[in-house]
């Protein structure tokens, strides 16, 4: 369906997708209609009155500074609500807006989302994290979501960029209607990122059209999704509302998806989203070395579960103790007690551990007890208690008869969680999952941050404490707190001299200051230290490009620091700037063409 609307009715909070209006030809001599993005409208309406569905937004500090930002988030909301309500007959409504006083990382903004606030009584929690340093269409750079969570990430709209790549597109216009069309890119954009992950954490697939909002890469004529992908999202939403088990959600998404296949999905991504519902499905089998649940009593557990699920963990252990009353020697039960106990009283409590340690006595080759214990110690951030028991369940994967890569991966993820570097990648070598993305992202972050493998400057269990000192110097310096800075590096410096990540921040420090020769004396400490620090090869790539003959010796620092670290796009970015200098041209489109596939957009020259 094609409209020409007016941009009054595009911007309007109340609008619908489908409404007219007068055309925005008619109050401008330029028609600006092809300058505005497309509409998002369903192709087809569901029949039946809409469902509310709501959900809890957070906003970060960097958001709320800006002008207007609680107006612009509740209508580009209101637009995302639009598209859904005829689509798969939900209606989104804001149950509260709350300050987000977090200005960590964007790469780790879901997981610090999802401890902040676990989503109870709401569809969703939405959280809105400060916008790109470029007009990225990437939409894995755009917001994050997680396939069947109920945790979104947007980044907010980058202002300065995104105007100046609109900018070459548009004709000699009023400045009123200038600040129309930026406004009306700016909605859309917005509002599909946040359906595009909205729509991911239902279980959606990445589309291939890129018309469709599902496909990786924004594009201002996306108007919906495919009609293949409407049926999973409903399929999804209706199991959502009706607040059914995450298995059999799984279940049900893993049966629509292989009922037949479709060439409009990208392949990859089809697989990912497989592999996740397959691992919930196994996930409730893993680690079960000890018997099953008799058939009679399944239906009786499924209460259990939806009770300790619900919060009554008194009603749900009641009914527990009274079925391991005619089942007394079945471990699986046990595991479900330690479990629900773990959750209320809580893991410090001599009746939970002892729960749990009765497992161990039942099926004591069954890692399941310890994988659950070591959880909890490390959501209390008792390392030591955790990394125990998670050692003690590593031992007994083996003994599982199926899905040890389940168990293998739970473990993993607890390491995850806590920042242990070292325990993280030794397991991942004891699972033979080397070539696990985690892998990556493990040398992506001790190069990122300065904490080599192998070093004695820091111990497995100070390793996150070490790169969240890094982290925090870096972002006082990004925020031009730099006695701050100062302070932060000395305190942290006390406690491990010589790590190479405090160096480079200490060089970045210098380098913001005006300190040339300081800067190059602490990027080469840190580089002694750890060559492959990313962060001081950027920078010494950076110091090397301010003398007049060191654009060679500058681009070697950048590539190698995109090859140690290829996230890192500031080095792309700057050493763009030095093959430009060297009037390298092979080279630079090179680097563009490699650019374009890793962040999806063009290279800025």
């Amino acid at each position: 369906m094609q409209r020409v609307l007016a941009l009054s009715v595009a911007l309007a909070i109340g609008s619908t997708v489908a409404c007219g209006g007068p055309k925005l030809k008619e109050h401008s001599a330029v028609d600006l209609t092809k300058h505005v993005p497309a509409t998002l409208e369903a192709q087809k309406a569901r029949e039946g009155d809409p469902r509310t569905v709501t959900v809890r937004v957070w906003v970060a500090p960097g958001v709320r500074a800006v002008p207007r930002w609680r107006d612009e988030i509740t209508e580009q909301i209101d637009y995302a609500s639009q598209l859904l309500t005829p689509l798969i007959g939900a209606r989104l409504t804001v149950e509260v807006i709350k300050d987000w006083e977090r200005t960590g990382e964007p790469r780790d903004a879901l997981r610090a989302l999802t401890e902040l606030d676990k989503g109870d009584g709401v569809t969703w929690v939405i959280g809105y994290i400060v916008s790109n340093d470029v007009a990225s269409k990437a939409m894995s750079e755009l917001g994050d979501a997680r396939p069947l969570g109920k945790h979104v990430v947007v980044r907010s709209w980058a202002e300065k960029p995104e105007t100046e790549a609109l900018a070459g597109t548009l004709p000699d216009l009023k400045e009123a209607e200038r600040t129309e069309v930026l406004a009306a890119h700016r909605r859309h954009k917005q509002s599909v990122v946040l359906l595009h992950h909205l729509a991911a954490s239902l279980g959606g697939i990445a589309e291939t059209d890129p018309a469709w909002i599902l496909h990786p890469t924004y594009s201002a004529k996306q108007t919906s999704f495919a009609d293949r992908t409407r049926e999973l999202l409903t399929l999804a939403m209706d199991a959502r509302l009706a607040e059914e088990p995450e298995i059999e959600l799984a279940k049900q998404l893993l049966a629509s998806i292989e009922k037949s296949e479709w060439g409009g999905w990208i392949a990859a991504s089809r697989d990912e989203v497989v592999t996740t519902l397959r691992n919930v499905i196994d996930s409730k089998k893993a680690g079960k070395t000890a018997s099953d649940i008799p058939a009679a009593a399944y239906d009786h557990i499924t209460r259990i579960k939806e009770l300790a699920r619900r919060g009554d963990t008194v009603s749900a252990l009641s009914d527990l103790d009274n079925l391991l009353s005619a089942y007394p020697g079945n471990a699986s039960m046990h595991i479900l007690k330690c479990e629900i106990m773990i959750a209320k009283p809580g893991v410090a409590d001599k009746a939970t551990r002892a729960a749990c340690n009765r497992v161990s006595e039942l099926a004591p080759g069954d890692p399941s007890p310890h994988i659950a214990v070591g959880e909890a110690f490390a959501k209390a951030g008792d390392a030591a208690a955790a990394r125990a028991e998670l050692a003690q369940a590593e031992g007994k994967i083996a003994n599982l008869p199926a899905d040890a890569d389940a168990a293998w991966r739970r473990v993993i993820a607890v390491y995850q969680t806590m920042g242990a570097l070292t325990w993280t990648e030794e397991a991942i070598e004891k699972a033979k999952l080397t070539k696990d993305p985690i892998a990556a992202s493990l040398a992506q972050t001790r190069a990122r941050y300065g904490v080599p493998r192998g070093s004695k400057l820091v111990a497995p269990e100070q390793e996150a404490a070490l790169v969240a000192s890094v982290k925090k110097a870096l972002e006082l310096v990004y925020a031009s707190k730099y006695a701050e800075a100062e302070k932060a590096l000395g305190t942290a410096e006390k406690t491990w001299p010589g790590a190479p990540g405090l160096s480079a921040a200490r060089c970045d420090l210098a380098l913001r200051t005006g300190q040339i020769e300081p800067a190059r004396a602490a990027c080469q400490r840190s580089l002694a230290a750890d060559p492959n620090e990313s962060w001081a090869l950027y920078l010494s790539g950076v110091l090397a490009l301010r003398e007049p003959r060191g654009t060679r010796s500058g681009i070697d620092f950048l590539k190698k620091a995109i090859a140690v670290d290829p996230e890192l796009g500031q080095a792309w970015r700057t050493l763009a700037k030095a093959y430009g200098r060297a009037k390298d041209k092979p080279a630079l489109d090179k680097l563009a063409a490699e650019y374009q596939v890793r962040f999806g957009q063009n290279l800025p020259r």
